[in-house]
């Protein structure tokens, strides 16, 4: 039972601390870096669309 718990613990401590970098490395600096990834994704948005869209989720910098 104490290594059933043990290996858990362990999984989850390793999944938190990788969800943590992933969401930490982000590649892109800027909304026009990223700009042509989100119009391949979202053909049908406008640039306007698309810079909102960034700006809530990113912010503004």
């Amino acid at each position: 039972m104490k290594k059933l718990l043990t290996g858990l613990l362990s999984l989850t401590l390793v999944a938190g601390i990788g969800t943590t970098v992933a969401a930490h490395s982000d590649n892109f600096s800027s909304f026009q870096e990223m700009l042509p990834f989100m119009q391949n994704m979202h053909p049908d948005m406008s640039e306007e669309e698309l810079e909102t869209m960034y700006n809530n989720c990113h912010g503004k910098n």
